[in-house]
């Protein structure tokens, strides 16, 4: 992305005169996407839908970050990030301004970055990479997703598709060699009882030369106070990632393992992810095939098939296109982005440009 960069010199005479000292070099980065696609999906309600909306190929944004040299290599920085409906103008978020990101932090050259505030999840940060938009359909079309009959909420949430924390505190240690860790703790901030609706996380990744890998784990306890009733139980998702780039083709794999999702008791399911990207000048061509293994009493699997190509105009512009196919068997609803068909199937095509900045 490129940045707009307000900057502030070392001599200001205003900054030296108050801090007693001279002030270190600041920056204030704003930074965005603006993605608009046209979009068909067969089934929504019983009927099909023409509709030209926000975010088909990367969610629509805008943010702001921030960062300090304090000297000795430590950093303050800040994240401020919002997400846009470009169709209507509108926030992502009725009630949340900052609902993608609000954190603020120190980093350290040596000893790596510690932050505090609203933060995506260390699934999220290892496996962000190989999850993205055509490869995997639409974003917010994981075949996680899907819905209850008569319900617009998913069944499961793996936290692939970028669920973020509140309340949290999150450690990423400098590159080792290539390896990189995470931890994260959420607060649940519930009087009377620290573990209630608390989120403990962590992982590893490594990426060096064509390898890249990961393991992560998270689980959310229940957040009554006193632990999980009858019906509910900590929530827990097991991630793995694998890829290889052979040069004219990235091949990678996600695994992830959820019990009890949503703090819901018994509702578990796996989902595995494959797929296949290849470069070619300014196109990247992309094929992935998706299966959820619905282990409860449902038993609603999840079958889902996506083809997409970009093609850059420059650095910042891109256009897409993209096909996905999904399937849900025994009875269960097809819904992709929680846009329900009105039966177990549900195909959608767009098309669009997205920008950066």
């Amino acid at each position: 992305m490129k940045n707009i960069t307000i900057s502030l010199a070392s001599g200001a005479v205003v900054a030296t005169a108050c801090m007693g000292a001279s002030a270190q070099t600041s920056s204030v980065q704003i930074y965005g996407v603006a993605d608009m696609g046209f979009a068909h999906i067969s089934n929504k309600g019983g009927s099909s839908l023409n509709a030209v909306t926000s975010g088909r190929l990367q969610s629509s944004r805008i943010g702001f970050k921030g960062n300090e040299d304090l000297g000795g290599g430590l950093s303050a920085v800040f994240t401020l990030e919002s997400g846009i409906e470009m169709d209507t103008g509108t926030s992502t978020s009725s009630t949340i301004f900052f609902n993608r990101q609000a954190w603020v932090g120190l980093k350290s050259t040596q000893l790596g970055t510690l932050t505090l505030g609203r933060q995506y999840s260390p699934i999220y940060d290892h496996l962000v990479l190989s999850s993205g938009a055509p490869t995997f359909g639409l974003v917010g079309g994981a075949v996680d997703g899907i819905a209850i009959p008569g319900s617009s909420v998913g069944r499961f949430d793996n936290t692939i598709g970028g669920s973020r924390t509140d309340n949290s505190i999150k450690y990423t240690s400098p590159n080792l060699g290539g390896f990189t860790a995470t931890a994260m703790v959420g607060l649940g901030e519930v009087a009377g009882d620290n573990a209630a609706g608390r989120t403990l996380s962590a992982g590893v990744g490594y990426a060096q030369g064509p390898v890249n890998a990961a393991v992560t784990y998270l689980e959310r306890e229940c957040k009554t106070s006193g632990g999980c009733t009858g019906a509910e139980a900590k929530d827990k998702i097991l991630a793995v990632v694998g890829g290889y780039n052979f040069g004219f083709m990235h091949l990678g794999a996600i695994y992830t393992q959820q019990r009890n999702a949503k703090n819901v008791k018994d509702v578990d399911g796996d989902v595995m992810s494959v797929r296949a990207v290849f470069p070619v000048n300014a196109w990247r061509l992309s094929a992935g095939y998706q299966v959820l293994n619905d282990k409860s009493a449902r038993n609603q699997d999840v079958r889902q098939f996506n083809l997409g190509a970009t093609y850059d105009l420059s650095k910042r512009s891109t256009l897409y296109a993209f096909y996905t196919n999904q399937k849900v068997s025994n009875g269960g609803i097809a819904s992709m982005g929680l846009l329900n068909s009105s039966n177990s199937r549900q195909n959608q095509w767009s098309v669009g440009m997205r920008h950066t900045f």
